[in-house]
C-alpha cells in the first residue's frame, strides 16, 4: 500500500530549531468500504502503515531534503480533535497524530490523512455533510445549525471557502460544468483520493482549507 501513496508537503512551521512538515495522505477514499467505516475508523486505517514497528522500514522519499529512502524513526505524536457527524450527531474524539523523523536532514513530518482538514477539527466528511444539506435547501440555516452543532458563521465560512474551491475543482477537469449540489452528491467517491491530490498539487493548499501553505512538495 505504501508504494501506492502520494504523499505532499502541507505546511513548513520553525519548531524548537527544526521543522515540522505536515505530510497529506491521499488514500483513505479509495477505500471502497469508506461509507460503512466511521472517520475515525478511516484515520486508524490509513495510520496502520505508520506504526512505530513499520516505520523504520518505511520506503519514502524525503520531503524536504529529498533523500531516497532515509531511514525513518518515530520523532513525536500530539493529540488533536476530530469531529465527525455520526447517528445524528457531532461527536468529538481525540485523535493521536504521528510525526516521523528523517535521518538525512533530521526534519521531522507529521501525518495526515485526507479524512483530517489541516488547522481545523471537523472532518472532510463533516464539513461536506453540511454543505450538501446546505445546498439542497432542506433546512433553514438556524435549523441546519442546530443540527450539526456549529455557528452561522462556520457555515458561511465552509460556504465560501467550498464556491471558491469549487471553482478551482473544476478548473483542473477542463472547465466542467456542476452546481454545487451535485458536486457535493458526488463526494467522496472512490476516486476521491485521486482528485484531492491532484486539487492540492495544483493549487497548494488542501480543499475546504482556509490557510494557504509555504511550499508544497510531490515525494511521489
Amino acid at each position: 500500500m505504501l508504494g501506492r501513496l502520494t504523499l505532499f508537503l502541507s505546511q513548513i512551521c520553525l519548531r524548537k530549531h527544526t521543522y515540522k512538515i505536515m505530510i497529506r495522505l491521499f488514500t483513505v477514499f479509495c477505500k471502497l468500504n469508506f461509507k460503512i467505516l466511521s472517520d475515525l475508523d478511516l484515520f486508524l486505517q490509513t495510520m496502520k502503515d505508520f506504526s512505530p514497528e513499520k516505520i523504520p522500514f518505511l520506503k519514502l522519499k524525503c520531503p524536504y531534503c529529498g533523500a531516497n529512502n532515509p531511514t525513518w524513526s518515530f520523532h513525536d505524536s500530539y493529540d488533536r480533535y476530530l469531529i465527525s457527524f455520526e447517528k445524528g450527531s457531532s461527536i468529538t474524539r481525540t485523535i493521536v497524530i504521528t510525526m516521523i523523523n528523517c535521518s538525512s536532514c533530521e526534519h521531522s513530518h507529521a501525518i495526515l490523512p485526507e479524512i483530517i482538514v489541516p488547522y481545523g477539527s471537523y472532518s472532510l466528511i463533516f464539513i461536506l455533510l453540511v454543505l450538501k444539506d446546505y445546498f439542497a435547501s432542506k433546512m433553514t440555516v438556524k435549523a441546519l445549525c442546530e443540527k450539526f452543532q456549529i455557528s452561522v458563521s462556520m457555515l458561511y465560512r465552509w460556504k465560501h471557502l467550498f464556491l471558491k474551491h469549487k471553482k478551482l475543482w473544476f478548473g483542473m477537469l477542463e472547465n466542467v460544468y456542476q452546481n454545487s449540489i451535485t458536486l457535493l452528491s458526488s463526494l467522496p467517491t472512490f476516486i476521491t483520493s485521486n482528485a484531492l491530490s491532484l486539487f492540492f498539487l495544483q493549487n497548494g493548499y488542501s480543499f475546504l482549507q482556509g490557510i494557504t501553505k509555504t511550499a508544497q512538495f510531490s515525494s511521489a
